[in-house]
């Protein structure tokens, strides 16, 4: 009896029709249309920095010179700083509503590595704070309100670009510890009290243990560099500003906030995987 005729198949094409375990562009694309999709996201992260912008944009005195630009340039980016960090780390703090529902165990039958998931939660919430950043920024430039020089937008979008990166791994770092609700409780206060202590609300802050606490706290060194590129003049109150951009105390807040809370991140989601 004749037997059929097989086609010889090669170590590397049986490679290649394994499933990836690398950034899967189809689950890459199930986060983003979910964060889309949100009420929370659209309102509290994208439409609520707008309206502040109309708000506090139209107050007497916005149009007042400061170093390269105007107050209200500086205004917007720091609306830009409050947008990008709570879009990225409300995106990311969505793990702590997976996980009691065994989606992260799912997972974990599927070819997908631990990286690569933690990897697409930081992907999608850059993502969500681009888009935020990008919104604000188009209602201020239709509005010709903010004049600076054009150079200071593509800083500007920088500098958010990094405080969504590090809110981000702050929204992972919390969803994994705490689940659903509970995450979105200690969050929300700790991103409105970094806010807040790091003058991003553009509240004036006395000298002494505020002004300490405003060089600690995250966001408070990407408002000084706010600042710092729209030279010294620009200053949100007497002890926030007013620092050069070069100098050390900015640039060890901003990274050092970055790498801390991706080095927790990394470690929480270990425990949390190793425990289920």
């Amino acid at each position: 009896m004749t037997q059929p005729a097989t086609a010889a198949v090669s170590p590397s094409q049986v490679a290649h029709r394994r499933p990836g375990r690398g950034v899967n562009a189809y689950y890459l694309g199930l986060e983003l249309k979910r964060q889309v999709v949100s009420p929370l996201t659209l309102f509290v992260c994208m439409l609520l920095p707008v309206l502040f912008y109309f708000m506090f944009g139209a107050l007497p005195g916005m149009d007042q010179d400061v170093g390269r630009g105007n107050v209200n340039a500086v205004l917007v980016f720091l609306l830009a700083l409050y947008g990008a960090s709570m879009t990225a780390a409300m995106s990311a703090m969505t793990v702590s509503f997976e996980r009691p529902l065994g989606w992260n165990r799912q997972l974990h039958l599927t070819p997908l590595r631990p990286w690569a998931y933690l990897t697409t939660k930081v992907i999608n919430a850059l993502l969500g704070s681009v888009v935020s950043m990008a919104l604000l920024f188009v209602v201020a430039k239709v509005s010709g309100k903010p004049q600076m020089d054009g150079w200071l937008w593509l800083a500007g979008f920088g500098v958010g670009f990094v405080c969504g990166a590090t809110f981000g791994a702050l929204g992972l770092l919390v969803g994994s510890l705490v689940r659903g609700e509970t995450a979105t409780g200690i969050l929300v206060p700790i991103l409105l009290v970094c806010c807040f202590l790091s003058g991003v609300f553009a509240v004036p802050l006395p000298d002494g243990f505020f002004t300490t606490m405003q060089r600690i706290v995250p966001l408070g060194g990407a408002v000084n560099l706010i600042c710092a590129m729209f030279g010294p003049d620009a200053k949100v109150s007497s002890g926030i500003g007013g620092l050069p951009v070069g100098d050390w105390r900015i640039w060890s807040n901003i990274a050092g906030w970055l790498l801390a809370l991706m080095i927790g991140a990394a470690l929480a989601y270990r425990r949390d995987t190793k425990r289920q």
